[in-house]
């Protein structure tokens, strides 16, 4: 399987994560991320606070295609929300690469 990730630094020296092979969305405070997995259909989703000092919240290997996957990741992350009493007026702009 082909690593999914490259680490480079930002302009702040900061160290990112660019998505090779998958999508990445904001959802207000949120990262969404899906990455292709090597099985049939098959992605790994990722929700991220980055206001966390471990900002993975939520992770799952789904089975689906990818519309359903971005469908299902944008609920994890309202679920989140939800339960912390925010309030989040956005839609997620997929980038995909």
């Amino acid at each position: 399987m082909v690593s999914n990730k490259e680490r480079t630094k930002d302009r702040k020296g900061l160290i990112t994560v660019d998505l090779q092979h998958g999508c990445r969305a904001e959802y207000g405070p949120l990262e969404l991320r899906i990455q292709i997995t090597a099985a049939l259909n098959g992605f790994s989703i990722f929700v991220d606070d980055p206001r966390l000092e471990h900002s993975c919240v939520y992770e799952q290997a789904v089975q689906a295609t990818l519309e359903s996957a971005k469908d299902y990741v944008v609920l994890r992350a309202q679920e989140y929300l939800d339960s912390y009493h925010e309030v989040v007026a956005a839609v997620a702009q997929w980038r995909c690469s």
